[in-house]
C-alpha cells in the first residue's frame, strides 16, 4: 500500500510539474490572448504603423485591435488582481518593477524595442510583465 501511495504521489508531482512547464514561454517570447479567445505565442520583432500590427518572428502579423492581453512572462491569462485595476479600455502596461501605466499605445520604437504611448512614455518589452488592451475578458477564456 505504501508503494502505491508513493507511486501515485510521484505521478501527481510529475503531472503538476508538466502543467507548470506548459505555462512557461521560450526566452524572449510572449503569449498573445486574442479577443476571440485564441492564444498565440511568439516573439514581436516589429510593429507596422499604421494600423499597429504586431510583426512576429515567424512573419505573421497580429492586429493590435484583436489583442486582449500580452503576457511577457508566461502562458497564463487569469490575473484578477490586475484586471480589477482596469477602469477603462485604455491600454494598461504592468511593468516588472510593479509600476502600472495607462494610456494609448500609438507607436513602437524598434531601435529600443519599446511600445510608446501617445504621451511619449515608452515601455521596453524587456520591462513589461503584461499589457492589457481591453478590460473585458474574452468569452473563450472565461
Amino acid at each position: 500500500m505504501k508503494k502505491s501511495a508513493s507511486w501515485i504521489a510521484a505521478a501527481l508531482l510529475v503531472t503538476a510539474a508538466g502543467a507548470a512547464a506548459a505555462q512557461r514561454l521560450p526566452p524572449g517570447s510572449q503569449a498573445f490572448f486574442l479577443k476571440n479567445g485564441e492564444v498565440l505565442t511568439g516573439r514581436i520583432i516589429d510593429v507596422i504603423l499604421p494600423p499597429l500590427d504586431l510583426k512576429m518572428e515567424n512573419g505573421a502579423l497580429i492586429a493590435l485591435r484583436d489583442v486582449w492581453m500580452i503576457n511577457f512572462e508566461s502562458g497564463d491569462w487569469n490575473f484578477p488582481e490586475e484586471r480589477n485595476i482596469l477602469e477603462t479600455n485604455d491600454h494598461y502596461v504592468f511593468l516588472k518593477s510593479g509600476d502600472i501605466h495607462s494610456g494609448r499605445i500609438s507607436a513602437y520604437a524598434a531601435d529600443r524595442k519599446a511600445f510608446v504611448f501617445e504621451t511619449g512614455e515608452s515601455f521596453p518589452l524587456a520591462q513589461c510583465r503584461r499589457i492589457y488592451f481591453s478590460k473585458t475578458v474574452p468569452r473563450g477564456l472565461r
